[in-house]
């Protein structure tokens, strides 16, 4: 996650922070939930081994091969406090502001998959098999997987909106910092997994294909523009980014 290591995004309703030590423990006890664990196909990790994992993804130390998924971004989700100071006049009194666990609502990631020169690239079908080497072949673009979580908690009522503005926020961003096409998004669903189905759908993604020996399903962005998403051009819409370096000590 070290593209988003030193930086926070805001909105007049949500924070989203880089993940630091200081997270872990309130996440642990997310992730201990066997709710959770089945959405997330996860599997329960003691305290040191979730302290490590967060270490891991601050390092960007879990991709060990080329065209392996990396882990570009991992916000953790807070929701903002009414009182807290605007970002742009006094950065560092926002960030004190929310520089604990008890705003915490959730966490959102991005994955990108890089292609792989010899085995994905474009082909029309128009050639001939001897002339589609990889001297002509087109590579394809990388791909940007997200995964939004938001345990349920009394911080994050349902039917608030607040995922659906979190993914908006978080899209927004990623395609700006990684200079990819919005038509570069997907993410991968569960069958049963009603709940992020829906999430992703009313933001407009659709259906791309059906995995059926995992049960799951793959949301892609079918819109008509390859530099902007539709709520950016919604009147205020408007996201701050602040400096958030680390403290050595704490984070």
């Amino acid at each position: 996650m070290r593209l988003n290591e030193a930086t926070t995004l805001a909105t007049d309703r949500i924070v989203l922070r880089p993940y630091r030590r200081w997270h872990v423990p309130r996440y642990h006890e997310w992730m201990a939930s066997e709710e959770m664990q089945q959405a997330t196909a996860s599997e329960p990790l003691t305290m040191e081994q979730e302290f490590e994992m967060q270490q891991s993804w601050r390092l960007d130390e879990d991709s060990k091969s080329a065209f392996a998924p990396k882990r570009l971004l991992t916000f953790i989700v807070h929701s903002r406090r009414t009182a807290a100071p605007d970002p742009n006049n006094d950065p560092k009194a926002f960030l004190d502001a929310h520089n604990d666990a008890s705003t915490m609502l959730g966490d959102v990631n991005l994955f990108l998959h890089e292609a792989d020169p010899e085995t994905d690239s474009e082909d029309d079908g128009t050639r001939r098999p001897e002339a589609a080497d990889s001297t002509t072949r087109t590579p394809r673009p990388p791909r940007a997987e997200m995964e939004i979580m938001f345990p349920p908690t009394p911080s994050f009522p349902a039917r608030s909106g607040l995922a659906t503005h979190t993914l908006q926020v978080f899209l927004s961003y990623a395609a700006a910092e990684l200079s990819i096409s919005p038509r570069s998004f997907f993410a991968r669903i569960g069958f049963d997994n009603e709940k992020s189905l829906g999430l992703f759908r009313k933001l407009g993604f659709v259906e791309g294909k059906r995995v059926e020996v995992f049960r799951e399903v793959e949301l892609v962005w079918p819109g008509e523009s390859d530099t902007t998403w539709p709520w950016e051009r919604e009147p205020g819409w408007k996201y701050d980014v602040v400096a958030d370096p680390r403290n050595e000590e704490r984070d």
